[in-house]
């Protein structure tokens, strides 16, 4: 599909706010931009958003690999692996109406678990569900750090940033494999991607330059309310 220059200004203008987002509080670009790109074209989520994911993760990763805490997320990533493989399978068979009524219930359901606030005990068990959880949820829509996040909402953020980047990095080189196995990333993915990965560089630099500028607290307020409404807007579209 072709953009026009604009779009394409908007488009990295949505994923430089995600990543920014993402490198300050540990997650972000697919709760604030999955919601954003859908209005724009549905064809941009998920397999554009978690490239664009990718691309992020790995420079985050590198920034602050001096806080991981593998043995804390392994077993979330086994969980994470089995939830993409069987969301990737769900998309290969969904209607584009389905898609998007699985889209809003699901960008729902992330809504409310960031909105209840619940905070679990980190075990093997809840890591593994919240593991399972996220994947699932990441690949079907891009937006799949409420369940590990709320897992992590507590202790030292460094330590939370570095830990859910490793978690999300592992997942999105999985959820790449599921999407080319399904004919879901072709060389018209691979140029959207290339258009909009210098909005990806540029919030991140900036995340860095804004550490502590920013309240967290108010950036997830404002994420939340905007999948609400967007979740809801697809909902409506596939029932009508």
């Amino acid at each position: 599909m072709e953009y026009s220059f604009f779009t394409i200004i908007l488009i990295n203008v949505i994923v430089l706010l995600g990543s920014l987002l993402q490198g300050l509080i540990g997650y972000g670009i697919g709760m604030f931009c999955a919601p954003l790109l859908f209005l724009i074209n549905p064809s941009l989520v998920p397999a554009p958003l978690i490239l664009w994911s990718t691309v992020l993760t790995v420079i985050m990763l590198r920034r602050d690999r001096s806080h991981l805490q593998f043995n804390q997320i392994r077993w979330a990533m086994k969980g994470g692996m089995v939830g993409v493989i069987l969301a990737g399978l769900l998309l290969k068979v969904a209607t584009r109406d389905q898609f998007e009524l699985v889209f809003g219930l699901v960008i729902l359901a992330a809504v409310a678990i960031s909105v209840l606030g619940i905070t679990p005990k980190v075990n093997k068990r809840t890591n593994t569900i919240a593991g399972f959880t996220s994947g699932f949820m990441g690949t079907l829509t891009a937006v799949g750090g409420p369940p590990i996040a709320l897992l992590y909402q507590r202790g030292d953020l460094n330590n939370i940033k570095a830990n859910l980047t490793a978690f999300f990095l592992f997942l999105n080189f999985i959820a790449i494999a599921t999407f080319v196995a399904i004919g879901e990333i072709t060389l018209n993915t691979l140029g959207i991607v290339a258009m909009a990965t210098p909005g990806v560089v540029l919030g991140l630099h900036l995340s860095t330059k804004m550490q502590g500028i920013v309240k967290a607290h108010l950036a997830r307020r404002w994420i939340l309310a905007l999948s609400a409404i967007t979740a809801v807007i697809a909902i409506i579209r596939a029932l009508t």
